[in-house]
C-alpha cells in the first residue's frame, strides 16, 4: 500500500470514530435483569461497540474502497448511477436464469450467465432503471469495470437471493449501452464472518460463484490491486490503540 494510500485509510477510520466518540450519548433504558448481573461499565461497553458496529456499515467500506481503488490508479466512484436499458427478450432470459438458480436447475457461472445475456442483450438508451444504484464502481487499469453492492456479511436469505437478479440486471444494463465493455457484477463482503472457515453462507452455493460473491481479504485485496489485507487490518490496530483511552473513558461514564 503506498504510504499516502495508508495516510488516507487511517485518518478516514480515526475521523469515523472519534465523530462516533464525540456524539456518543449511552441508551438510558432501564434493564434491571442485565444489571444485575453485569456491572455499569460492562453494558455500557457493550452499548459503545453495537454502536460502533453501526457506524461502521456500509456507508464507511464504501469511502475505503475509493480510497484503495484511487490509490492504486484506478477510476472510482460511490453510489453510482448505472444508465442503460434491458429489452424484454433479456428481461425474461434474466429471469428464468435467476428462477433456475434458486430452483437449483443450474448452477451459477458468471462467465456463462454474461456471454448469454451479451448475446440476447440489443442496443438501448442510457436510462434511469429501477436498479441502477451501485454502492461502489470501480473501472481497472485494464479497462475492467467492476460494480459492487457492499454487503452484510450475513444477509438474510431473501435479501441473498434477491441480489443475485440485481447483479444480472447490471450487467445487461451496461452492456445495452456498451456490448464490449468488460463488466463484473458482483457482492462486496467486508469480511468474512466465519474466518478462519470458509465463507459458507447458505446460498453460496446455488446462486454465486467466487467471482460473484468476494469476501473480506479477496475483496480488498481486488479493490486495491495487491495483496493489502493484512496491513489495512493492522491499520484499524493502530487506530484502536491510538483511540483506546477515549473509548474506556465514555465507558465508565466520564465523557
Amino acid at each position: 500500500m503506498k504510504p499516502e494510500t495508508r495516510t488516507k485509510v487511517k485518518k478516514l477510520i480515526k475521523e469515523v470514530i472519534l465523530s462516533k466518540i464525540d456524539n456518543y450519548s449511552a441508551e438510558t433504558e432501564y434493564k434491571p435483569f442485565f444489571q444485575a448481573i453485569f456491572t455499569k461499565e460492562q453494558i455500557l461497553t457493550h452499548t459503545i461497540v453495537h454502536s460502533f458496529y453501526t457506524s461502521f456499515g456500509m456507508s464507511i467500506y464504501e469511502q475505503l474502497v475509493k480510497v484503495l481503488a484511487e490509490g492504486a490508479g484506478y477510476e472510482a466512484h460511490t453510489q453510482y448511477d448505472l444508465l442503460g436499458k434491458i429489452d424484454e427478450k433479456t428481461e425474461t432470459i434474466i429471469s428464468k436464469m435467476d428462477m433456475d438458480l434458486r430452483a437449483g436447475k443450474r448452477s451459477p457461472d458468471m462467465k456463462k450467465e454474461f456471454e448469454e445475456i451479451k448475446k440476447s442483450i440489443q442496443k438501448g438508451e442510457a436510462l434511469e432503471d429501477p436498479d441502477k444504484r451501485v454502492d461502489v464502481y470501480v473501472k481497472k487499469k485494464d479497462g475492467t469495470e467492476a460494480y459492487f453492492d457492499i454487503t452484510s456479511p450475513k444477509p438474510n436469505i431473501k435479501e441473498f437471493v434477491a441480489l443475485k437478479k440485481k447483479l444480472l440486471r447490471w450487467i445487461g444494463l451496461r452492456l445495452s449501452i456498451d456490448k464490449d465493455a468488460k463488466v463484473i457484477a458482483a457482492l462486496g463482503l467486508p469480511y468474512n464472518p466465519y474466518y478462519p472457515k470458509p465463507y459458507t453462507r447458505w446460498t453460496k452455493g446455488n446462486m454465486y460463484d467466487s467471482s460473484q460473491l468476494m469476501v473480506g481479504e479477496d475483496f480488498w485485496n481486488f479493490i486495491a490491486g495487491e495483496k493489502v489485507y493484512d496491513e489495512f487490518l493492522e491499520i484499524f490496530k493502530e487506530v484502536g490503540s491510538e483511540l483506546r483511552e477515549k473509548i474506556k473513558e465514555i465507558a465508565k461514564g466520564n465523557k
